[in-house]
C-alpha cells in the first residue's frame, strides 16, 4: 500500500546570513537524517540568506506536530547565535 500525504506546508524564514541558514540547516541535519516517525518528513535547504522549510504529512494533525518541533529547534539555534553573536573575546587572563 502506498503512503498518500494529505497536509502540506512551505515556510521561508530569512536570516541575517547565508552563513547563518547553513550553520542552522548544518544544526538540524541529524533530525532530517533520523527521523521520529513515519507520519511525517520534513525536508530544508538553503536560498540565499533563507531557509526553505518543506513539511509533508498523512493529516493536519501530524503536520501540526513535525512543524512545531522543527520551529522550536529552530528557535533555540537562532537564540544560541544571538547569542553567540553578543560574545567578545575576552583577553587571556593569567593567574
Amino acid at each position: 500500500m502506498t503512503k498518500t500525504t494529505n497536509a502540506t506546508a512551505r515556510l521561508r524564514i530569512i536570516l541575517r546570513s547565508k552563513k547563518e541558514a547553513n550553520a542552522l540547516l548544518d544544526g538540524l541535519r541529524p533530525e532530517l537524517q533520523h527521523p521520529a516517525g513515519e507520519k511525517a518528513k520534513a525536508m530544508i535547504s538553503v536560498c540565499g540568506k533563507s531557509l526553505i522549510l518543506k513539511f509533508a504529512a498523512n493529516n493536519s494533525v501530524a503536520l501540526r506536530a513535525i512543524m512545531s518541533s522543527y520551529l522550536r529547534l529552530l528557535a533555540a539555534s537562532v537564540s544560541v547565535c544571538d547569542n553567540l553573536i553578543g560574545l567578545e573575546l575576552l583577553p587571556e587572563e593569567h593567574c
